[in-house]
């Protein structure tokens, strides 16, 4: 079935139009629909409720009845505003919500009382059709407001140290991500502690072997660069009165990260002083994955629902996916 919806014809540079977006594709298709492993948790379902009363997504809630009535109750819901699919315990939890998406009842996956890897490990077994990369990885999409335009930190919540090939993956997820709020040919920095390739500082060598590997695979794709300082991804060489020509630095979309330790820092570093609204999802599945915490804040939690309502309806319509590139053409040159 071809799209009803047009695509986006320009990037969208903020999370109010990332919610607008998600409740155009509500009104022009239909509500996105989210089902919501071990639904037991009620600042899930409150964040559920908000966006179906927005028209961004509906959701199908699997867990233990009794618990999610009462975390509906918590949460001042009615207990008939969603579908309730019953489960014995976490594990059945994951299976149902990952079978529910893989015969396309739902567009989206939501992590609710339970662990991350339980989720993730029922989602990506072969039998339920939804493994699309072999490694799943999170975007951090953030709103900075004085950067004036949408920045994916990642990956600061699946994989602790990748290794190079992992980064490459971590890059094409990525794409994807800003590809779905319209950002055509991202541009991509590689974060190290200089921005210049220096043997003390092994982080530098191998930013700049991923930037000149991934330049010269997806050509025309993306652009990228690295070693860059997470100064000069910010504000640019010619803000920092750097003599350094760079197309990146200083207009980045997307900001990868040595470490998820690292990741994690810069993104909620500028979420508390940098007055950043955060939006979360966890792409490289043929259905995104969301996940929410207590300490985001409502509008965050819509955002990150929102964000996974766009990428669901690009992944939708086909759009060819950054390829991979070939291991054997990665090795690192010295």
């Amino acid at each position: 079935m071809s799209p009803q919806l047009p695509f986006l014809s320009s990037p969208l540079t903020s999370h109010e139009q990332v919610i607008d977006r998600a409740c155009r594709i509500g009104r022009v298709n239909r509500l996105a629909r989210v089902v919501v492993a071990s639904a037991e948790e009620s600042d899930v379902l409150a964040a559920m409720s908000e966006c179906r009363e927005a028209g961004i997504a509906d959701a199908i809630l699997v867990g233990n009845p009794d618990n999610i009535r009462a975390a509906l109750a918590a949460a001042a819901i009615s207990h008939d505003t969603f579908e309730i699919v019953p489960a014995e315990d976490d594990e059945q939890s994951a299976l149902f919500a990952a079978e529910l998406a893989g015969e396309g009842h739902a567009d989206v996956v939501m992590k609710g009382f339970l662990k991350t890897s339980t989720l993730l490990r029922t989602l990506l077994k072969h039998e339920h059709g939804l493994r699309d990369r072999e490694l799943l990885s999170h975007s951090a999409l953030l709103y900075v407001p004085r950067y004036g335009k949408l920045l994916n930190v990642t990956d600061g919540g699946t994989i602790p140290a990748p290794t190079l090939q992992q980064k490459l993956i971590v890059i094409a997820n990525g794409v994807r991500v800003l590809r779905s709020v319209g950002v055509r040919t991202p541009k991509v920095a590689v974060l190290a502690p200089a921005a210049s390739v220096r043997d003390c500082y092994p982080e530098t060598l191998a930013a700049a072997e991923l930037a000149r590997i991934a330049a010269d695979q997806w050509r025309g794709e993306i652009e990228i660069s690295g070693p860059l300082t997470l100064d000069m991804v910010l504000a640019g060489p010619r803000a920092l009165a750097i003599d350094r020509s760079d197309p990146v630095a200083g207009d980045a979309d997307i900001l990868l990260v040595h470490t998820l330790e690292e990741g994690n820092i810069v993104a909620k570093t500028l979420i508390q002083f940098g007055g950043a609204v955060f939006m979360g999802v966890i792409a490289g599945a043929r259905v995104p994955i969301s996940l929410v915490s207590r300490s985001d804040t409502m509008l965050n939690k819509m955002a990150s629902i929102a964000l996974a309502v766009c990428l669901a309806d690009y992944q939708r319509r086909d759009f060819p996916a950054l390829p991979l590139i070939d291991p054997g053409r990665a090795e690192v040159r010295r």
